[in-house]
């Protein structure tokens, strides 16, 4: 069984986790949040926290979210991010909650917010469990 420390040991063991410098927070009950720095190598030609990035950090932590509900893997079906502002200087911090569970079939929504807590995108996405 998936457990948060499991998970944490999971994604903490990648290399690009690494790379862009993400911080574990929690995950569990089909809940979960990261952190996300701010560093010039994560930033697009106009200076701001690239898109890439900041989707790469909802799908983790949607990722996270879907495994804490003990599946031992998971697949990201579809995902739709819809942008609201750009990511500027600090830690930025995503969250993401399961919104409906079927047997192998996760629907997860996700936020990710700058440190003044305004929001800079939200996602939702489907997710296949695998056991």
């Amino acid at each position: 069984m998936t457990t948060t420390l499991s998970i944490q040991q999971r994604f903490e063991s990648l290399d690009l986790w690494a790379a862009v410098g993400f911080q574990f927070i929690e995950a569990k009950n089909g809940t979960a949040t990261l952190q996300v720095p701010f560093r010039k190598e994560l930033t697009n030609t106009g200076g701001t926290l690239h898109g890439g990035i900041i989707m790469m950090s909802l799908d983790n932590v949607m990722g996270m979210a879907t495994m804490s509900l003990g599946f031992e893997n998971v697949l990201t079906i579809q995902m739709e991010t819809r942008f609201v502002r750009q990511g500027n200087e600090g830690l930025h911090t995503a969250t993401a909650t399961v919104i409906e569970q079927t047997r192998s079939t996760v629907i997860v929504e996700a936020k990710i917010h700058n440190p003044a807590n305004e929001l800079v995108a939200m996602c939702t996405a489907t997710f296949k469990g695998i056991i």
